[in-house]
């Protein structure tokens, strides 16, 4: 055997363990792919409430005050919209996050069954890419608190530290040196397996709220209080004419800050034990944590800037203006570790966000020789192939490149979940690593087109908005207005055009052999079936007995059913 050979079978993905024989085989699956394990399942009621904690009490969601702000809203205009659109986004998190609680199988295995095997390739591709780039600019976030952290430990040293790179590098040499200290400290982070991460979360959505709150008692206490709240909005030159579809802009703000996550919600969902730890309390979280962080950093910046005069929207810039004016041992350390704080929140939004989503990605892409950590590994080192500080040099364009993956994620969202629903909840798992001709989700050539025409309609309508964030001057107002409400649009067009091709076309529900049993709500996922018809699993051992096709005959349990039902 050739040495190339070798090579290839040493880094060949691990199959399933021995108590666990494999549901699918060769290019559908790994053993990251396979439904979580029982012994896996380690995610309980708390801890998907507590990520969102984790999430909102963070770095970007403080700031996300400014970016509605920034379209225009006045503080009591941006509140109606943060409120709106985080109870959207709370439906919208619960229900991506139902099919992988309740089946035990995260995003690249769950598209399969709204796309087709083939189909859910290109909107795998989709995510992953995106990963990727966020990747590398959290961590260059992460890097800005990195620096503000020497800056408190040495001082001037620090601060007056020569920059040997040209200014084209569009990064200075703290600021490389903040990065990949960064990088490094995140790395050994992408060794650890999801079911083991959740520790990350939970610590994060105990500390961080207590963290911004202590830094929001310090803003009212030696600021102007929040009788400067108006302050906050005072640059706005109001949108009283055009007040719904400033609303509606704000709204798709919200939802843009937390696209990425519903996407993700079935990577994170399948470690649940039960599909109950990822219902209503983490949709409750969701709500509660955006809107209470967003009124933190409003009221917080406006109390400072009403006492020195400057409004301070990032956080690492509230906390340099801190040591500007308060250069104490007491208020160094203090800051050192809200920076601190708020630069391992950055951590596992990085996580839960990105690098573990595309390694999901990529045993959905390459499952022979990806797994879930050596995806986020991967993710890491093309995290710095992007270069981000480039990408951030460019702002303007490729800012709103990045706020368009609102009008693709949204209606990607909205098939997954009207998909669910058409079927009433019903996933078969063994048909998911089945691609042979006229299995369950084959559809069309391995592609369910009429889904990719569902995402094409809600996508459309975005387009031509998303042109104009480029060349204002190439549409009218009315494309303008419709991309200012891309998150609602799209979702709302795609989950419509697929809801109508679902009652015309009439998908198969369960495989042929199957048929005629009545269709019930989540039939396939009670008493402890999994996704599995009796017969096809042995719930005491794990054991998966299954054939690459349907099977011939039923059990006479769901035989009797099944002519009970004719």
């Amino acid at each position: 055997m050739s040495a190339m050979w070798r090579f290839i079978e040493y880094i060949r993905t691990e199959e399933a363990p021995e108590n666990h024989q494999a549901v699918g085989k060769g290019r559908w699956s790994n053993k990251d792919l396979e439904p979580t394990y029982p012994d896996e399942r380690t995610w309980t009621w708390y801890n998907l409430p507590l990520y969102w904690f984790s999430v909102a009490f963070g770095a970007t969601g403080w700031n996300v005050a400014a970016s509605l702000v920034a379209v225009g809203l006045t503080w009591d205009q941006a509140l109606i919209s943060c409120c709106l659109g985080s109870f959207i986004a709370a439906v919208a998190v619960t229900g991506m996050a139902r099919p992988g609680a309740t089946y035990h199988v995260g995003f690249p295995v769950v598209a399969r069954a709204s796309f087709g095997m083939y189909g859910s390739y290109f909107f795998i591709f989709l995510r992953a890419v995106v990963c990727i780039i966020w990747y590398g600019i959290q961590t260059y976030y992460g890097a800005n608190l990195l620096s503000l952290m020497f800056r408190c430990m040495f001082g001037y040293k620090w601060m007056d530290l020569v920059n040997g790179l040209p200014a084209s590098a569009s990064v200075t040499t703290k600021q490389i040196l903040c990065f990949f200290i960064v990088w490094i400290l995140e790395l050994p982070f992408c060794f650890i397996h999801p079911t083991k991460i959740h520790w990350l979360f939970t610590i994060k959505g105990v500390v961080m709220p207590f963290v911004t709150f202590g830094l929001f008692g310090w803003c009212m206490a030696n600021g102007a209080g929040i009788s400067s709240i108006n302050l906050a909005s005072e640059g706005s030159a109001g949108v009283s004419s055009n007040l719904g579809w400033a609303v509606m802009d704000g709204i798709n703000v919200i939802m843009g800050s937390l696209s990425p996550m519903l996407v993700n919600q079935p990577d994170l969902a399948r470690y649940c034990k039960k599909p109950r730890d990822a219902g209503w309390p983490q949709g409750a979280a969701v709500f509660v944590s955006k809107v209470v962080v967003f009124f933190l950093g409003l009221a917080s910046t406006a109390s400072i800037q009403g006492a020195w005069g400057t409004a301070y929207w990032n956080i690492w810039d509230l906390l340099e203006a801190i040591l500007d004016r308060h250069w104490t041992p007491g208020s160094r350390c203090a800051v050192w570790l809200v920076a601190f704080s708020f630069m391992i929140s950055q951590f596992g939004t990085n996580f839960g966000g990105n690098s573990i989503p595309f390694g999901a990605d990529m045993t959905g892409l390459f499952p022979r020789f990806l797994t879930i950590r050596r995806g986020q590994i991967l993710c890491a080192v093309l995290g710095v192939a992007v270069v981000p500080w480039k990408l951030l040099a460019s702002a303007g364009s490729f800012l709103s490149f990045l706020g368009s993956y609102n009008i693709f994620m949204a209606p990607l969202c909205a098939i997954i979940i009207t998909d669910y629903l058409s079927r009433r909840g019903n996933i078969h798992v063994p048909s998911l690593y089945n691609a042979s001709p006229g299995a369950l989700y084959y559809f069309w050539a391995g592609v369910n087109w009429f889904a990719v025409l569902a995402w094409v309609s809600g996508v459309a309508l975005g387009l031509p908005g998303l042109v104009g964030e480029y060349e204002p001057d190439s549409v009218n107002e009315a494309a303008k207005n419709m991309y200012k409400m891309g998150w609602i649009l799209t979702f709302a067009v795609s989950a419509s055009v697929y809801a109508v091709i679902c009652q015309v076309i009439k998908f198969q529900i369960f495989p042929r052999a199957y048929e005629l049993l009545p269709v019930v709500w989540e039939y396939l996922a009670k008493e402890g079936r999994d996704g599995f018809f009796d017969g096809e699993t042995e719930a005491e051992t794990g054991i998966v007995v299954i054939s690459e096709r349907a099977p011939k005959e039923v059990l006479v349990g769901e035989k009797e059913e099944r002519e009970k039902s004719v």
